[in-house]
């Protein structure tokens, strides 16, 4: 698959230690030999949302928008927040947003 990445997603990443970097960057390794989203392990379509799934990482979450194309799938890293944060009435506003 094709993949991107946000600001927010990449400076969340660099902030990590590097044992979690590491996890972060085999994530997206999984990601990009993947076909299909259900090749992708630990990743679930949020509910209620069209195109918004998120994967566990250890104590994190990687939120993503999965838009498919007719040329080709993209996977797009919006943000990596801890789970604390995840579930917050903040961030679900703010992946509603993300989810049009």
């Amino acid at each position: 698959m094709k993949v991107d990445y946000s600001k927010p997603f990449l400076k969340a990443v660099d902030k990590l230690s590097g044992k979690m970097q590491l996890s972060v960057l085999d994530m997206i390794r999984e990601v990009k030999r993947a076909t299909s989203i259900n090749e992708i392990t630990d990743c679930t379509r949020l509910t209620g949302y069209k195109s918004v799934y998120r994967i566990r990482i250890g104590d994190y979450r990687a939120f993503f928008t999965f838009h498919v194309k007719v040329i080709d799938d993209t996977v797009m890293f919006e943000y990596l927040v801890s789970r604390g944060e995840a579930y917050d009435k903040k961030m679900e506003s703010t992946l509603r947003n993300k989810d049009k």
